[in-house]
């Protein structure tokens, strides 16, 4: 895990009690549409040349921050503030500046890239869009992105289906690079490949965070990837954070009973967990409406009368070693005592 590699500085992006709805349409003639809680008050920052790995179960609210980032959908309250500047306030001739230093890969590379588009006009249409330099400028900036890809100008001429899939992300990652951008948002970026592929994607995506200082929003229902390539981690149920920790932490000692269950039932840690504590993931919970209670306390096997109750607060968690890196956060009345742990 790569939690050595942190950078220190102010965020690039931060997100600040963030909270996000949609209408849920229901049946055909049925009562008014409800509202359907995506995203309830979350936040988080990352800093340039670092990695947030956000986890959770599918339904968690990951992709919606994806898309609330790029502002595809317009959040109900919040921030997020892209080196200082809140992205939801910008008009849109500030917004498309913002969009070419903040890329978004998409999960499927055969659905997100047109079939009738070769490599060269999928790469140069950023570009295009963007006004980047002239037309030499452009058919340059193209070659070195696909070479630092691991592609070569021969490629250019050719269409999606005649690549495999590995080959095909790699092509949408070049289209997400060649704009030269800070961040990128990886969803769900290789959980589509294989896992010789994914490993040869994930292994391209750190050497170009080494060589190039660019920050990942890494969305992952894999912990397995999460592990290899996270900085820090950030746990995702039922629209809230419930958990964001330094990666190495995260792995060796989740602190939330949701992150213990989750690393139990993927065979990422090594502490035994009960059956039954296993099976409780699997049981979503409606977040269509706020409630006083904590999120998970229905599939919480550590739960106390006051999680039903009372929604926790965000406990620092203590450490008597003090070299570990960043923040350890977590969500649940277990800690709101200011806890003390040996690392």
């Amino acid at each position: 895990m790569p939690t050595e590699n942190i950078k220190a500085g102010p965020p690039l992006l931060e997100v600040r009690e963030l909270s996000l709805s949609f209408h849920d349409p229901g049946k055909t003639g049925a009562a008014p549409a409800a509202q359907r809680l995506a995203i309830d008050r979350i936040s988080f920052s990352i800093t340039a040349g670092s990695t947030l790995g956000l986890v959770g179960a599918s339904g968690a609210g990951k992709s919606s921050i994806a898309r609330a980032i790029m502002r595809l959908v317009k959040p109900d309250a919040g921030e997020i503030l892209f080196n200082g500047d809140n992205i939801l306030d910008m008009a849109p001739g500030e917004l498309k500046a913002i969009r070419r230093r903040v890329q978004l890969v998409f999960q499927n590379p055969s659905a997100s890239l047109s079939p009738r588009r070769s490599v060269a006009q999928t790469l140069l249409e950023p570009l295009e869009h963007f006004a980047m330099g002239d037309a030499h400028y452009r058919h340059e900036r193209v070659e070195q992105t696909l070479q630092t890809v691991g592609l070569g100008a021969e490629v250019l001429q050719r269409f999606p289906h005649q690549f495999s899939s590995g080959q095909q992300q790699r092509i949408a990652i070049a289209r997400a690079l060649v704009t030269d951008p800070d961040l990128l948002i990886a969803d769900e970026a290789v959980s589509s490949l294989d896992v010789s592929v994914q490993a040869q994607i994930l292994q391209l995506i750190q050497s170009l965070q080494q060589r190039h200082g660019i920050a990942f929003l890494f969305i992952s229902h894999d912990l397995a990837v999460i592990r290899q390539i996270a900085d820090q981690v950030a746990v995702m149920y039922g629209g809230q954070i419930l958990e964001n920790s330094p990666a190495d932490h995260f792995f060796s000692r989740p602190a939330h009973p949701y992150s213990q269950a989750l690393l139990a039932f993927a065979g990422q840690q090594s502490i035994a967990q009960p059956v039954e504590r296993q099976l409780r993931l699997i049981r979503g919970r409606d977040s269509s409406h706020h409630t006083p209670a904590c999120v998970y306390a229905d599939g919480c096997a550590d739960r106390m009368a006051v999680c039903q109750s009372t929604e926790p607060g965000i406990h620092q968690i203590n450490y008597k070693n003090r070299n570990m890196t960043g923040q350890h956060c977590v969500k649940c009345h277990l800690y709101g005592s200011g806890k003390t742990h040996d690392s």
